[in-house]
């Protein structure tokens, strides 16, 4: 499967515009998630290429569509790197 066709993106007119309408109904988008099949759980070049700051992201590893671990990142203060942080779900 060509990587193009692997991979997400969110168009910055929706999030802003999903954004703007949650607020308006007193809620705030604190994150998104995605999958990464049959690849690691940690997030891709690709994944910080395109992060927003002051969001966090749930990354599900798939292993043959099966969950096989779940991380949660956010971008660091430069917007260089992601930083783990501790998931519960309960």
């Amino acid at each position: 499967m060509p990587p193009r066709l692997k991979r997400y993106n969110i168009d910055s007119y929706d999030l802003i515009r999903a954004s703007e309408d949650a607020h308006r109904s007193g809620l705030h988008i604190i994150g998104v998630y995605h999958s990464h099949p049959d690849a690691p759980v940690e997030p891709s070049q690709f994944d910080l290429e395109h992060a927003w700051p002051n969001l966090m992201y749930v990354v599900i590893s798939l292993l043959r569509g099966r969950p096989l671990d779940i991380g949660a990142w956010s971008l660091n203060q430069a917007a260089t790197a992601f930083e783990l942080h501790e998931l519960k779900v309960f």
